[in-house]
C-alpha cells in the first residue's frame, strides 16, 4: 500500500474515533460522551419512593425497563426529565443499573448522569455476543450536572443491561435522569428452546406423514 494513502486511512480512523466528543470502541461496544437521541424513545418512568425496582416503559409500553441499585432503594420522578434518585436507604448512592425486562435487548441507550463530585464512573454493559462476554470500562465526570453517555452496541451485538457505578473514595451519584432507549427487541428463544421447537415441529410434521400414508394404505 502506497504510503500516503496508508497515512490517509490511519488519519481517517482517528477522526472517526475522536468525532462526537471522547469516544471508545471494541469490536461491539462504543460509548461516547454526548447525546445521540436518533433512533431512541424516552423511558417513562413510574413515580415511586424508596422501591427496591423502579421500572420505566419504552415504545408506547411495548416493553418495560427495570432499574435497580446495588447501594441501596430507589426514587423516581415521573414528571420533567425523568429522574431516578437514591431510596432513603441509598447512602452514599454509587450504583445504579438499568435492564429490559422479560428478557427483551436494545442497540442503544442514551443517559445524562449528575454526580455530587467531579470522578469517575465504571460503565459495564452486558449482553449478546459482546466481545469477550462483557464491556467494562471507566469514564470521567464532572459535577456539572451534565455527563450525558451514548452506548451502542453494533455488528449485530444485543445489550441487555447497562451499570453503572461511582470509582473513588468520596464519589456518588445524584441522579440519573433522561433515559432513552433504541432498537429495543423482544427476547431471542435460548438454543435450547429452538432445539425443542424444532423437535416438536418434525415430531408433528411425522405423524402427518404417517396419516397420509395410512390414508392412502
Amino acid at each position: 500500500m502506497p504510503l500516503l494513502r496508508k497515512a490517509g486511512l490511519m488519519a481517517l480512523a482517528f477522526f472517526a474515533l475522536t468525532l462526537g466528543g471522547a469516544l471508545t470502541a471494541r469490536a461491539d461496544i462504543i460509548v461516547s460522551s454526548s447525546v445521540n437521541n436518533q433512533g431512541t424513545d424516552n423511558v417513562l418512568l413510574n413515580t415511586v419512593t424508596n422501591v427496591n425496582t423502579v421500572t420505566g416503559t419504552v415504545n408506547s409500553g411495548a416493553f418495560t425497563v427495570n432499574f435497580v441499585s446495588a447501594s441501596g432503594n430507589l426514587s423516581a420522578d415521573a414528571s420533567g426529565q425523568a429522574v431516578i434518585t437514591a431510596g432513603s436507604t441509598n447512602d452514599p448512592f454509587t450504583n445504579i443499573s438499568f435492564s429490559g425486562a422479560d428478557g427483551f435487548t436494545f442497540t442503544r441507550a442514551v443517559f445524562n448522569l449528575n454526580t455530587a463530585y467531579s470522578g469517575n464512573v465504571t460503565i459495564t454493559v452486558t449482553g449478546f455476543n459482546i466481545d469477550g462476554g462483557v464491556f467494562s470500562q471507566q469514564y470521567s465526570v464532572g459535577a456539572n450536572g451534565e455527563n450525558f453517555f451514548t452506548v451502542d452496541a453494533i455488528n449485530g451485538q444485543l445489550i441487555s443491561g447497562i451499570s453503572l457505578t461511582a470509582v473513588g473514595a468520596g464519589n456518588e451519584f445524584e441522579d440519573l435522569r433522561q433515559v432513552r432507549i433504541g432498537g429495543a427487541a423482544a427476547a431471542v428463544p435460548e438454543p435450547t428452546t429452538m432445539l425443542l421447537l424444532g423437535t416438536g415441529l418434525a415430531g408433528i410434521a411425522a405423524r402427518a406423514r404417517r396419516r397420509r400414508k395410512a390414508a392412502k394404505a
